[in-house]
């Protein structure tokens, strides 16, 4: 099933024959529930820019930092 909607009482499902299932969270917070999918791992990018004027030391820190 793929989560379809997430509202603040309920949850609505959809299942691999087109067929919503809706259930209540306070049900799905008792539960266990397996996050599994087939996408590909993602990612995402963020540009900035940075000062010439900014030391080596705190540009290698920030580097450090974001691949942390």
């Amino acid at each position: 099933m793929v989560v379809e909607e997430m509202n603040i009482l309920s949850t609505v499902f959809l299942r691999h024959d087109n067929m919503k299932i809706i259930y209540p969270n306070n049900t799905l917070f008792t539960k266990p529930i397996s996050n599994i999918y087939r996408s590909p791992d993602m990612g995402d990018m963020i540009d900035f820019c940075i000062h010439v004027s900014t030391p080596v030391e705190k540009i290698s820190t920030m580097k450090q930092h974001l691949t942390a």
